[in-house]
């Protein structure tokens, strides 16, 4: 396959922001899913924007426009138009299920896994891969008035165990991974330039929150010009983001959930930045790389990889859920080490 011979750099999508980063992943994969040849993307260094290869010429314009069209009609209803069908499913009418519609039981969540698996071998049809990057099933949790029935006593408890979602999504208060996409689509829908500004200079939006991927979003009083605390999302950004949740592969072991380039310990997004152009199948398989992923980062390892930074960037807390992800900051690769190697 030849290598795309345009490129296009995306100033506002940078390597050190969580939200930047996510934003650059979703515009490849809404891309490669538009363009007849698959695009790839890099970064032009550390701290610095995302470049998108294509083979066709693509300006801000273009590209943004091209986005556009995966934006759902009726975001109400069915918010993920690339994968219909997924984030329309209603709560679970039991009581005390959770809030979260992708917080479905188990077995229902199988059955949904069986059909859309078989429409990927029968159709090629790709909400196999959105329903497990979204929803874990490998992973439990029981509902919110049944404590007790954990997935090593379900029997004894005869509790209903229900799935979990991304960890990528951090939930507080009433917010579901559904009514955030919801939100943002609609918010580009109603101002067509969002998208536009997601590439080249984010436009926030008061009262917005995002969906917890931009601590900037949090709006402090002394952050703002009308000097009151407001939350100031970027919906064109964090809508392209929340589609970048495909790239990670959600793992567990019934009791502890996992994602790729998340850290489970810490409550951590880690992620690295790197020069050569990758594909969405490519940048799989480094993002899923051992080396990529470690607290003791081998520095030559990383160049060999083509690798230039890793960056990490932990969940914060707040009293009533999760808090947005803190601002990205780089791993140091200890330089005397790639001396020594």
């Amino acid at each position: 396959m030849p290598i795309p011979s345009h490129q296009l750099e995306l100033p506002a999508l940078y390597a050190s922001s969580p939200l930047g980063f996510l934003a650059a992943l979703g515009t490849l994969h809404l891309t490669t899913h538009l363009l007849d040849q698959a695009p790839r993307l890099s970064w032009t260094g550390p701290d610095a924007p995302a470049i998108l290869h294509t083979r066709q010429p693509l300006t801000y314009r273009s590209l943004a426009d091209l986005l556009a069209t995966q934006l759902p009609t009726q975001p109400d209803k069915d918010p993920l138009a690339v994968a219909p069908g997924i984030l329309d499913q209603p709560r679970h009418p039991a009581s005390g299920s959770p809030n979260d519609p992708l917080q479905m039981p188990i077995d229902e969540a199988l059955t949904h896994l069986r059909a859309h698996a078989k429409a990927e071998r029968d159709h090629d049809d790709n909400r196999a891969h959105w329903f497990t990057s979204l929803i874990n099933t490998l992973s439990l949790t029981p509902g919110k008035s049944d404590k007790t029935a954990t997935p090593k006593n379900k029997d004894a408890a005869g509790g209903t165990l229900y799935t979990l979602t991304t960890p990528y999504f951090g939930r507080s208060g009433q917010m579901t991974l559904p009514n955030n996409w919801t939100k943002a689509a609609q918010h580009c829908l109603n101002n067509p330039t969002h998208i536009h500004a997601a590439l080249t200079r984010w436009q926030r939006v008061d009262d917005y929150a995002g969906a917890n991927l931009d601590h900037l979003s949090t709006g402090d009083a002394h952050m703002v010009s009308h000097g009151k605390a407001t939350q100031q999302g970027v919906p064109g950004a964090t809508w392209l983001a929340l589609h970048g949740f495909t790239a990670f592969r959600l793992t567990g072991n019934t009791n502890r959930p996992g994602a790729t380039s998340w850290d489970t310990t810490n409550h951590a997004f880690t992620w690295p930045i790197w020069h050569q152009p990758h594909t969405t199948i490519t940048l799989t398989t480094l993002l899923e790389h051992p080396d990529t992923r470690t607290h003791t980062p081998n520095p030559t390892r990383l160049h060999n990889l083509g690798v230039t930074a890793l960056y990490t960037a932990p969940r914060t807390r707040l009293p009533y859920g999760d808090g947005p992800l803190e601002p990205g900051r780089p791993i140091p690769l200890q330089p005397d080490r790639l001396r020594n190697l």
